[in-house]
């Protein structure tokens, strides 16, 4: 089978959705636990999230970061300190 290479030059709307999904899951469950936030803590920043309007197709317009790889990290931050306010 032809697979296409990953392209880091690829636009988002060129990504295989589901392919996108599982190396981001790798890359986040390959991470440290020391490096890992909490799963609640992840999923609470993932929340916070879901209702900025800086959210689009899982990326912060903010910053430009990937909401699911960033919240998962124990030190990330969110450039309008959402996480802290909504502790």
């Amino acid at each position: 089978m032809n697979q296409k290479a990953h392209c880091v030059k690829c636009l988002l709307q060129e990504i295989d959705e589901e392919e996108y999904l599982s190396k981001l899951k790798r890359v986040i469950l390959m991470m440290k636990a020391s490096e890992r936030a909490s799963d609640e803590e992840t999923n609470r920043r993932l929340l916070i999230c879901k209702q900025c309007d800086y959210l689009e197709r899982g990326t912060c317009l903010a910053c430009g970061c990937y909401v699911e790889l960033r919240s998962a990290m124990r030190h990330g931050k969110c450039p309008y300190k959402k996480w802290t306010l909504n502790k």
